[in-house]
């Protein structure tokens, strides 16, 4: 029962003790219920974030696993950054078996991967060696580089060198299928062999991991006077344009 009473000298209504107590718990009820949204918020903030970043990861996962999970025997990486679709690893290691029964092993200060592209990967600083079945392994050092791993294949760019036992190349760029062992360069090229003889041409190409080279264009030859070019089995041919 709500009562009514009106103040001395007429002045207007007081509320009746039990309105007081009713307001009292409309007022409690809304505040329940704004702290229990505020907590829902909170929840939902973190699970946003939480969610965020396990996207993240999860793409940057899948990306890694499609770009080496099948190709390649392994891969270890350093630190790892994520900036919008783009995938920054430091200090990776690919290695990598050949279907010769050899293999190669690639490590790069940086590789940058885009997760819309997640076959293929850039290099930064490249120093990796291929190890061919059958004879001896040939180091490559490079500026940078792109590696694709549907076809397992790698593209250096920069300065690039390739050696071994018998001869040093240089290069400014190279194409290497890692399946085939074929090496090939369209821009100019520098041979010099363990016994001083040192060819130029203006492309090039090899075959069985670097055992069979063809040069092409304007090839030059200058050899040590009275020196032998033995290549320890090495087979270096000359094409004129």
């Amino acid at each position: 029962m709500s009562v009514r009473t009106i103040a001395a000298g007429g002045r207007g209504p007081t509320v009746a003790p039990d309105s007081v107590s009713t307001g009292e718990a409309r007022s409690a009820r809304a505040f329940a219920v704004a702290r229990r949204h505020s907590r829902l918020v909170r929840i939902l903030r973190v699970a946003f974030i939480v969610g965020g970043v396990g996207g993240v990861v999860a793409l940057t996962g899948l990306g890694l696993y499609r770009t080496f999970g099948g190709a390649i025997g392994g891969l270890s990486i350093g630190d790892l950054s994520v900036d919008g679709t783009k995938i920054t690893m430091d200090r990776p290691r690919l290695t990598g078996a050949r279907p010769d029964g050899g293999g190669y092993v690639i490590n790069a200060a940086k590789a940058i991967q885009d997760v819309t592209n997640p076959t293929e990967v850039d290099l930064v600083e490249i120093d990796g060696d291929i190890v061919p079945a059958n004879h001896d392994t040939l180091h490559l050092t490079a500026t940078s580089g792109h590696y694709d791993s549907s076809h397992e294949r790698i593209d250096l760019f920069g300065v690039v060198r390739m050696k071994n036992s018998s001869y040093t190349i240089d290069l400014r760029s190279a194409h290497i299928e890692f399946k085939t062992g074929e090496y090939s360069s369209r821009d100019p090229i520098t041979v010099v062999t363990t016994t001083g003889t040192t060819i130029t041409a203006d492309s090039g190409s090899a075959r069985d991991s670097g055992k069979d080279i063809t040069f092409e264009g304007h090839v030059k030859t200058m050899s040590r006077p009275n020196g032998s070019d033995s290549t320890a089995g090495e087979s270096i041919k000359g094409a004129q344009p």
